[in-house]
C-alpha cells in the first residue's frame, strides 16, 4: 500500500508495467485490477483512472460550482462513488460517460447543498444575498449548468466523443481507438453532437456559436490540472472504501456525505429501474388484471401533400414542412436546384460554407427545409437520410434571419441519386398520464408503464424560490413534460430539465429532474404529461441536378 507521500502513487504505478503502461491499458482492465487485484495493483490502477479522467471530472465540477475548493471536494466524491460502485459498472471500455454522469449529478447536489447552507447562514438578509450560483467566480455557472444538462441528455454515441475529445483532450485518432470505431465516425458524431447542443441551448435562450461551444467544452490547463496531493488523497480514500472501510477517514466530512448521498440516489435509481422491468414482465407473462384507462385515439399520421406538392407534408394540427431546395457546397447564386432536380432561378438563402472535411466534402449537399404553422411549444426534429454525416443550422437571407427555414449539410451514404427527409413532430394538446402531490413514492403503475417520484424539494436560483421535482418512468417514444399545478389553480410547466433520455428507447428508464418557478408550499400537485410524435418521410429528393440544371460535382 502507499506510504502516504504523493510520490507513492507514482511509485505504485510500476505495478501496471507487468501488463503494460497505464497509457496502453484501457479503462476496463484498469477497473478490473482495482476490483480484483492485489492492494498495490488496485491502488496503482485507480491512480491511473484518476490521472486519466480527473481533469474532465474536475472541469465539470469547477464550471458548475465556480469555486476551486468546492469543485475538488465534489470531484473527489465522484471517484469515491466509483470506488464504492465499481462492481456494478457495466460498460467499462470507457468510463468517461459514466464518470461524467456522476460528476454532473454530484456537482448539482453540491450546488444545492451550498445554497441551503447559505440560506441557513444568511436567513434574514436581503434576498439578493441568497443566490445559488455555485460560487463566487464570474464564470456564468447557470449557463454552464445548462450546457452540461444538455450534454447529459445526448445519446451516448454522441456524448462520448465530446467527452473524450473536448473534455479529456484526446485527438480524433485516440478517441477512435478508445471507442473502437473509425476516425471519420468520431468526426461525424462530434459534428452532430455540437449541432444538437447548439440547437437545444438556443431553445433555452443560451445559443452559442459552434466555435464558442467547442471552446467552452475544452478545459484549459489551469482549471483542468489535478495536483498529486489531491490524486493521492483520492486514491487512498477509494482503496479504503473498496475494502469496506468508512469514507470519512481520509476526506472531509462534507465530501464523504456528498459521496454517500449520490451513491444512495444511484442505488434507488437502479432499484426503480429493476422494479419497473419486473412489473412489466409480470404484466406480459402473467396477465395481471390491471385496469387500463380508455385512451383517446392518436392523431392521424402526417401525410404527404398531393402530387403537385410531393415534397411537402402536412400534420394533424395544421403544421407543414416542405423541402425548398438542394445545393452543392459551398452554396452560391447558381448552385441550387428544386427537390425534383430542376434549377432554382435564384439562391433561396445567403451563402452557406462547407463544414465537412476531407474528400467527402465534394459530395456534400445542403438540404433546405421550410416549416410553417408551428406553435411555440411544438417540438420538431428532422434529418436527411441515408447519411454518414450531417450538420445543420438556420440560414440567413440578405443578411437577416430567415424565419421558418433550416438546413442540413449532409454527406449521403454511397452518393445515391436521391435521398429522403425524415420529420418528427410533437404538437397539439398534452395528456396527463399520472400525477403526484410532491411527497414522492414508487411503484405507481399506469397504462402498462411504471412511474416513480422523488420528493419535491426547495431550490434557490438568482434570488428566486423554486422547486425541484424528479420523475423516473419507462414510457418512451413520446414528447413529455412535467407541469406543476399551483395553489392558485394555474399550470406552471417546468422551466428547465436537468437530465433525461430525450425519448430514446434504448434506455431502461428515463429519469428527469424538473425545475419550477414556485416554492414547494405553493404547489398543489405535479402532472406528468405526454403527447405522441407524428412521423413523415419525404422521399425522392434529387441529390443531383438534371442535365439542364446547374453543374454539380459527383
Amino acid at each position: 500500500m502507499a506510504n502516504g507521500s504523493p510520490a507513492a502513487v507514482l511509485k505504485d504505478l510500476s505495478a501496471l508495467f507487468q501488463t503494460g503502461t497505464a497509457a496502453g491499458v484501457s479503462d476496463g482492465p484498469l477497473l478490473d485490477r482495482f476490483r480484483n487485484g492485489t492492494a498495490d495493483e488496485a491502488e496503482a490502477a485507480f491512480a491511473a483512472l484518476v490521472e486519466r479522467h480527473g481533469p474532465m471530472v474536475l472541469h465539470v465540477c469547477r464550471r458548475t460550482l465556480g469555486n476551486r475548493h468546492d469543485a475538488e471536494d465534489a470531484a473527489q466524491a465522484v471517484f469515491l462513488v466509483l470506488a464504492r460502485q465499481a462492481r456494478s459498472v457495466r460498460r467499462t471500455d470507457s468510463l468517461a460517460g459514466w464518470l461524467y454522469g456522476v460528476a454532473t449529478r454530484t456537482a448539482a447536489r453540491a450546488r444545492l447543498d451550498a445554497a441551503r447552507r447559505r440560506v441557513r447562514e444568511r436567513r434574514g438578509a436581503e434576498a439578493k444575498a441568497v443566490r445559488c450560483e455555485g460560487g463566487d467566480g464570474p464564470d456564468g455557472s447557470e449557463t454552464w449548468a445548462e450546457l452540461y444538462q444538455e450534454l447529459a441528455r445526448l445519446p451516448e454515441r454522441f456524448r462520448l466523443p465530446v467527452l473524450l475529445c473536448h473534455l479529456e483532450g484526446l485527438t480524433h485518432e485516440q478517441a477512435a481507438r478508445r471507442l473502437g470505431c473509425p476516425v471519420r465516425t468520431v468526426q461525424s458524431r462530434l459534428g452532430r453532437a455540437r449541432e444538437r447542443l447548439r440547437e437545444r441551448l438556443t431553445r433555452r435562450g443560451v445559443g452559442p456559436s459552434v466555435a464558442t461551444l467547442a471552446a467552452a467544452l475544452t478545459p484549459n490547463a489551469a482549471s483542468a490540472a489535478v495536483s498529486q496531493g489531491w490524486t493521492h488523497a483520492t486514491v487512498r480514500a477509494a482503496v479504503r472504501v473498496a475494502a469496506g472501510g468508512p469514507i470519512a477517514v481520509d476526506v472531509p466530512n462534507t465530501t464523504a456525505a456528498l459521496a454517500e448521498g449520490v451513491s444512495q440516489a444511484m442505488f434507488l435509481q437502479r432499484l426503480a429501474a429493476r422494479a419497473a422491468a419486473l412489473l412489466l414482465v409480470s404484466v406480459v407473462a402473467g396477465g395481471i388484471g390491471l385496469g387500463v384507462r380508455t385512451r383517446s385515439a392518436p392523431p392521424e399520421p402526417a401525410r404527404p401533400a398531393d402530387d403537385n406538392g410531393r415534397y411537402r407534408a402536412s400534420f394533424h394540427f395544421g403544421e407543414s414542412v416542405e423541402v425548398v431546395g438542394v445545393s452543392t457546397v459551398p452554396t452560391g447564386p447558381k448552385t441550387w436546384w428544386k427537390p425534383d432536380g430542376t434549377p432554382l432561378a435564384e439562391a433561396p438563402v445567403d451563402t452557406i460554407g462547407r463544414k465537412t472535411e476531407g474528400p467527402d466534402g465534394d459530395k456534400a449537399r445542403v438540404i433546405l427545409l421550410r416549416s410553417s404553422g408551428l406553435k411555440p411549444d411544438d417540438l420538431i426534429r428532422w434529418n436527411p437520410t441515408p447519411t454518414a454525416f450531417y450538420w445543420g443550422g438556420r440560414p440567413a437571407k440578405d443578411g437577416r434571419d430567415a424565419p421558418g427555414l433550416e438546413y442540413y449539410e449532409a454527406v449521403f451514404t454511397g452518393d445515391p441519386a436521391t435521398g429522403e427527409v425524415r420529420v418528427r413532430l410533437a404538437a397539439g394538446p398534452w395528456k396527463t398520464e399520472v400525477s403526484n402531490d410532491g411527497r414522492g413514492g414508487v411503484g405507481q403503475f399506469v397504462n402498462g408503464r411504471k412511474f416513480s417520484f422523488g420528493r419535491a424539494r426547495p431550490y434557490e436560483s438568482r434570488g428566486q424560490s423554486m422547486t425541484v421535482f424528479s420523475v423516473a418512468h419507462n414510457r418512451f417514444g413520446h414528447d413529455r413534460r412535467i407541469v406543476a399545478v399551483g395553489r392558485d389553480g394555474k399550470d406552471y410547466p417546468a422551466v428547465t430539465y436537468s437530465a433525461g433520455s430525450d425519448g430514446d428507447e434504448k434506455w431502461v428508464i428515463d429519469l428527469i429532474d424538473a425545475e419550477f418557478p414556485l416554492p414547494p408550499d405553493q404547489i398543489r400537485e405535479f402532472r406528468v404529461q405526454f403527447r405522441p410524435f407524428e412521423d413523415v418521410t419525404i422521399k425522392g429528393v434529387a441529390l443531383h441536378p438534371r442535365p439542364s440544371g446547374p453543374a454539380a460535382p459527383r
